[in-house]
């Protein structure tokens, strides 16, 4: 019998090289850094989906194509299991690997340190890489950027206030892997561009941390329904649209509209679509969707029109504030990102289903 999680392995490898073959068009036009810095981010995607680098490049290996050849020239360069191609590859295969430290620097600006050390390859390109520093204690690793070599000439131009202040690159070298060792919820930044920066320090001084991983945060539980509250809404959305219409065809519809107005857990959402269904009340998904469903098929769907439409509906006694229009606007244009594909809108305009459905998911959310 298989085991389900060689099949969950055998799918995450999939999706993997389909995005990794999709993308290496076009870092074979990047410079050998900034291919090094994707090759990075593939690393440490793959540790998130559990896909083992070894069977990626194995994969790669098989399919043996220019794009294969291209990934596998900048997986080379920070994964040692990786061969560099002999011959062929990007114009910058050679240079994988050879980047050397030639300065570094602590830059201070509002309170808040970063180093920035900065790196020449074969081919003479140069790049940064700036760590930033969360003031601790203990001292912690924020957002890590991968730049271009002439990054703290723009940085002094853009705030004169910031001066670069020189030091011995294995001093510093030593303080970001102190600071990475510290850290135990690192940034997404610092966890795409984690294993570049650990090579690169790799050079400079002993390096004994892992590669930063992502750490989902914590979700919270959805608050607790207030039934008096639903029985209200739905009394107001009855009298304004009558009884619930039957739309048994799209029942998967008007069920994930209704997870959005009244959301039983919030662990199936992104972080994005926690806040928009959290910032959402009852008015204003009773104003939105009155209003579009008396505007009828055709009626434009996004955030600014939802948001007037709250504000002019006779069955809603409050509107929104002008200093709260432009976050519920974005709330409203993250709960219906998906609404083309459920049918519900074409082209950012309401259908006869969605006509149908929206009412039938307000009573399922709050009946």
């Amino acid at each position: 019998m298989t085991d389900p999680s060689d099949l969950h392995a055998a799918d995450a490898l999939g999706e993997l090289l389909a995005v990794v073959l999709e993308q290496a068009e076009e870092i074979a036009a990047l410079d050998a850094a900034r291919a090094e810095a994707w090759a990075s981010d593939v690393l440490a995607l793959a540790a998130e989906t559990g896909c083992a680098v070894d069977v990626l490049v194995d994969a790669l290996t098989v399919a043996g194509d220019v794009r294969a050849t291209t990934a596998l020239a900048a997986l080379s360069g920070l994964h040692d299991g990786v061969p560099r191609p002999a011959v062929g590859g990007p114009p910058w295969a050679g240079a994988i690997g050879t980047s050397r430290c030639e300065g570094a620097w602590v830059l201070r600006a509002r309170g808040s340190e970063s180093i920035v050390f900065r790196f020449v390859d074969s081919l003479d390109e140069r790049h940064v890489v700036m760590v930033d520093l969360l003031v601790g204690p203990p001292e912690t690793v924020g957002e890590v950027v991968v730049g271009p070599g002439d990054l703290l000439d723009a940085v002094q131009e853009e705030d004169a206030r910031i001066e670069p202040e020189a030091h011995p690159p294995t001093a510093l070298a030593d303080r970001c892997v102190a600071a990475l060792r510290k850290t135990d919820r690192p940034v997404l930044s610092a966890v795409a561009n984690g294993r570049l920066l650990l090579r690169r320090l790799a050079g400079l001084t002993a390096v004994d941390v892992e590669p930063p991983v992502f750490v989902e945060d914590d979700v919270m539980a959805a608050p607790p329904r207030d039934h008096d509250d639903d029985a209200h809404a739905l009394g107001i959305l009855d009298r304004a649209l009558g009884g619930p219409t039957v739309v048994s065809p799209m029942d998967v519809a008007a069920d994930v509209v209704a997870s959005y107005v009244a959301p039983r857990d919030l662990a199936p959402f992104s972080p994005a679509e926690r806040d928009a269904v959290l910032i959402l009340e009852s008015a204003d998904w009773l104003g939105a969707v009155i209003g579009l469903v008396r505007g009828g098929v055709g009626r434009t769907v996004d955030g600014a029109t939802m948001v007037d439409l709250v504000n002019r509906c006779p069955e809603v006694t409050t509107t929104i504030p002008k200093a709260d229009r432009a976050r519920i606007e974005w709330a409203f244009s993250t709960v219906i990102a998906g609404w083309d594909d459920l049918g519900i809108c074409a082209d950012g305009r309401l259908t006869e289903l969605g006509v149908a459905v929206l009412p039938a998911a307000l009573h399922r959310a709050w009946a």
